[in-house]
């Protein structure tokens, strides 16, 4: 064979090779245009039906109502435990608290554990995370490309004895009814840094959402497909917002919250220890409450201000019909609701159910699910939008694209939640499902409502002999489950609320009001 046909047949080789790569490349990036955008957006502290969408009479929230129009909307979602690292973690990772054997703020998460933002930029995408995610020891290693954390907690080993209910030192929930009001303009908009604490957690999530506008502000020159994660902190307490969204509200005759009663003897004897820890054994008045919800009410509408913001950059740069939108909270406030104030970690409605809105391409429009959900479905459901092909027998949640998508029917389902921080020195757990709330407290009798009928909670029907079969068919779902005094156990010894040689510490003689 001579030189010259040699070079010949090299040529077509590499010229075979450079189309098989041009190709590729054209392919993939079709195949990259092609794929979904994921924004997941998760306040903090957010009564799941105070919106226009829910049918608030009072509240502005039109960018809120907008994107519920666009898709689905769920009136039950759940998270896996009504505080901030906890749940956040469990959406994170797809499982529920005590499966990750994470219990409470300031805890360390768990670093065997792998985040859906790992797999999501693994599998192409370009990934951001900016605001609040508490997540001691994972701060910069969450998985994303890029990671801007708003605040960060201190990681510690344990929070001792301490931290559970101390009858002598209440949380003084009474500084959950002062509002504090700035001038907006005195606070530089286009910070990148948190600002100083007197204008409360608008400074710290205006610096976010300025950091997520500039990351889709340059997504047009960026071939992949993106995911980014906001997270926010309004509208957690303290109540502190900008003058306008006050006066948004100022002249407004605000709904009264149900059940408001200020110490309340008629709630389970749980919710009352509850109560004492927030320390608000008065009723304050009723105009004091209501001010108190009109600067809620604001920090609300703010949050819905910088939602738009981030829509309409989406609609801007023509991403918009591409991106799934999840919006959603870390947990809800039960604002008075029971004559709980200030107080996010119990199991009823206003406290361990959030708003959840998601929009995105075949989403269907205006649709709203009465089927209980829960935020561990986030980690399937986000899989799926992604393309990315991952199924783990561990992970409790349910992928949600396909009732997304009209597919598959929202059929009733049984969820799950759980405590074991603050305020009790015992734990609960919770059932739900479209017809009943089953809540075990460890050491005191249980609770059961009728969420059709009764969804304000108002009649507990455990004290009903005539739903004794159904507490038992609860009780024996829920043991099938987990142990719930070992898991309750893990927790206190993580605590110190169990010494080494096994003596429980717990403040009083008992864990909370015996009930009669």
């Amino acid at each position: 064979m001579n030189s010259k046909f040699k070079n010949i047949r090299f040529t077509r080789f590499r010229l075979a090779v450079c189309l098989v790569i041009f190709y590729s490349l054209s392919t993939y990036q079709i195949f990259a245009q092609n794929k979904p955008n994921i924004l997941f957006i998760c306040t903090d502290e957010q009564h799941p039906a105070i919106s226009g969408f829910r049918g608030n009479p009072v509240v502005k929230t039109p960018n809120l109502d907008a994107l519920a129009a666009d898709g689905m909307y769920f009136t039950r979602a759940y998270v896996a435990s009504p505080v901030c690292a906890p749940s956040r973690a469990a959406y994170m990772f797809g499982k529920h608290i005590h499966q990750l054997n994470y219990w409470y703020n300031g805890q360390a998460w768990p670093k065997d554990e792998v985040t859906w933002a790992t797999r999501v930029t693994q599998s192409g995408y370009y990934t951001a995370h900016y605001g609040k995610m508490d997540s001691p020891g994972l701060y910069g290693k969450l998985g994303f490309n890029e990671e801007w954390n708003s605040a960060e907690r201190p990681e510690r080993i344990s929070p001792g004895p301490d931290m559970r209910f101390d009858p002598e030192h209440p949380r003084l929930a009474k500084g959950h009814l002062e509002v504090k009001t700035f001038d907006i303009n005195e606070y530089t908009i286009d910070a990148y840094t948190a600002g100083p604490k007197k204008y409360g957690q608008y400074a710290v999530d205006r610096p976010s959402i300025n950091h997520a506008l500039r990351f889709l502000e340059n997504r047009n020159s960026d071939k992949k497909p993106w995911m980014l994660h906001v997270g926010l902190l309004m509208p957690h307490w303290p109540i502190t917002l900008p003058q306008k969204y006050y006066d948004m509200y100022a002249n407004v005759d605000i709904p009264m919250p149900h059940d408001a009663k200020f110490p309340n003897k008629n709630i389970h004897p749980a919710l009352q220890h509850f109560q004492k820890w927030d320390g608000l054994d008065e009723q304050p008045s009723e105009e004091k409450l209501k001010n108190a919800l009109r600067g809620y009410y604001g920090m609300i509408s703010c949050v819905d201000d910088m939602l738009g913001e981030l829509i309409t950059e989406l609609k801007k740069n023509g991403m918009y019909e591409n991106t799934y939108i999840i919006f959603t909270s870390d947990h809800g406030d039960n604002l008075g609701e029971h004559g709980l104030m200030g107080n996010k970690h119990t199991p009823m409605e206003a406290s361990v159910a959030v708003p959840l809105v998601i929009t995105g391409p075949r989403v269907k429009q205006g649709v709203k699910i009465e089927t209980p959900v829960s935020l561990v479905d986030m980690y399937p459901t986000i899989m799926n939008m992604a393309g990315i092909n991952y199924t783990d027998p561990e992970m409790p949640g349910k992928n949600l694209l396909p009732i997304l998508e009209g597919k598959e029917a929202a059929n009733d389902r049984t969820v799950f939640s759980e405590w074991h921080g603050l305020g009790f020195p015992a734990s609960w757990y919770m059932l739900v499902n479209e017809k009943y709330k089953y809540i075990y407290y460890e050491r005191d009798r249980p609770s059961l409502f009728d969420m059709e009928n009764d969804p304000k909670e108002l009649n507990d029907l455990a004290l009903n002999d005539d739903y004794s079969y159904k507490l038992k068919e609860f009780e024996t779902e829920l043991k099938n489950r987990i142990d719930p005094v070992k898991v309750a156990q893990m927790a206190r010894k993580y605590h110190k609320l169990i010494t080494d040689d096994g003596k429980e510490l717990i403040f009083g003689e008992a864990p909370f009001p015996k009930s009669k």
